[in-house]
């Protein structure tokens, strides 16, 4: 049976809700003055934000940031409605972090469905084509994801499809 309008429209605006709650956890972590914050997430398209496997790779990949980054003042895990997302302030050059992060999301395949986004202190934030690299890829092709997302070129069952993919050697 297909999920009703009312049922769709509240999963929205859970959804909504919980990114502005991520915002107001983020400011508050910019505000307290380390050089770099990073916000660590899941990237896990379409309705189901964990997946079987999902939160095991969330916990994998936080568990691998003190040994590549230097200077973790503080970290907070959190949970919402999309998913299990940590905040780390770093005594680092964000730009360091940011160069650490992308050799962290390309160094295994399942860490494409990872997102680390690093901030400077007045909430900059620094992304790839900041230090010269190339957008992130498709997960299902070598095209630049963003191009994807917006001209529809796969389908959501085969982008699905993938996800899952990615996250089998997460699953327990």
């Amino acid at each position: 049976m297909a999920p009703s309008l009312t049922s769709s429209a509240r999963s929205r605006r859970s959804y909504l809700d919980a990114r502005d709650s991520r915002q107001d956890a983020l400011a508050w972590a910019l505000g307290r003055g380390h050089p770099a914050t990073l916000f660590l997430a899941l990237n896990i398209p379409g309705g189901e934000k964990t997946p079987p496997g999902a939160e095991a790779l969330f916990v994998w990949m936080f568990n691998q940031l003190p040994a590549v980054l230097a200077g973790i003042a503080e970290s907070s895990r959190f949970h919402d409605v999309l998913g299990p997302y940590a905040i780390l302030c770093l005594e680092a050059d964000p730009k360091a972090v940011k160069e650490a992060c992308v050799h962290l999301e390309t160094g295994h395949p399942s860490s494409r469905l990872i997102d680390l986004d690093v901030y400077a202190p007045d909430g900059r934030q620094i992304d790839r084509n900041s230090l010269g690299l190339s957008s992130r890829s498709c997960l299902i092709c070598d095209q630049p994801a963003v191009d994807c997302i917006r001209a529809k070129r796969h389908s959501l069952h085969t982008v699905i499809h993938r996800v899952h993919e990615l996250l089998a050697p997460f699953r327990t």
